[in-house]
């Protein structure tokens, strides 16, 4: 058994933060707003999992999208809080479902109708170019992947662009196509101003 070291923290007023780049704009690289699942594990859920379960969960873990994996933790799709609103629940319902039968596989987005961000061409690419390449995209995250392993290696959250560019927008419905009309069609539009001499 190895023996622990304790120190007292009476003389100790400073704290470890993480290191973070200061002046993030549309020029940075992309993967300054990349969640990296080697450091940051991801957020999974099991498809058979009741999805009126996982809608508090989600919204006690301040969470809008997990992962979906099968019995043997691989990875089968996605699900938001967008596939789980009461919308989505009510035409369940009205189509002979009971809402507490309801599964994650009843209305997560399988991996075959996804798309996901190649890591190679991301770590190639600024913010700009990446929500000009999303600008039609009306999800919220996506999901990159490492073409050499075949796995999925993160995911970029347009809340987490928002909040690094210090956008002056409500995040709660923000969408890639929401941030590339707010950065950067909203910044063209905006009047220029007269430098006074």
């Amino acid at each position: 058994m190895k023996t622990l070291t304790y120190v007292s923290t009476k003389d100790v007023s400073n704290l470890t933060w993480p290191i973070t780049t200061e002046d993030i704009n549309l020029y940075s690289p992309a993967l300054t707003v990349f969640t990296d699942f080697r450091t940051t594990g991801p957020r999974v859920i099991e498809s058979s999992t009741r999805a009126d379960e996982l809608v508090q969960l989600m919204r006690k873990e301040h969470v809008r999208m997990k992962i979906v994996v099968d019995t043997n933790n691989q990875f089968i799709g996605v699900v938001s809080l967008e596939d789980l609103s009461e919308d989505v629940f009510i035409k369940h319902v009205a189509n002979g479902f009971k809402r507490s039968e309801l599964m994650v596989s009843d209305l997560m987005r399988g991996k075959e109708d996804l798309l996901a961000l190649s890591y190679a061409s991301l770590k190639k690419s600024d913010i700009e170019s990446l929500l000009f390449s999303q600008r039609n995209n009306r999800l919220q995250h996506l999901l990159v992947i490492d073409e050499h392993s075949k796995a999925i290696s993160g995911l970029i959250s347009s809340n987490d662009i928002a909040r690094q560019l210090r956008l002056d927008i409500d995040i709660t419905f923000s969408s890639f196509a929401y941030l590339y009309e707010s950065a950067i069609i909203g910044q063209r539009n905006q009047p220029k101003k007269l430098r006074v001499a």
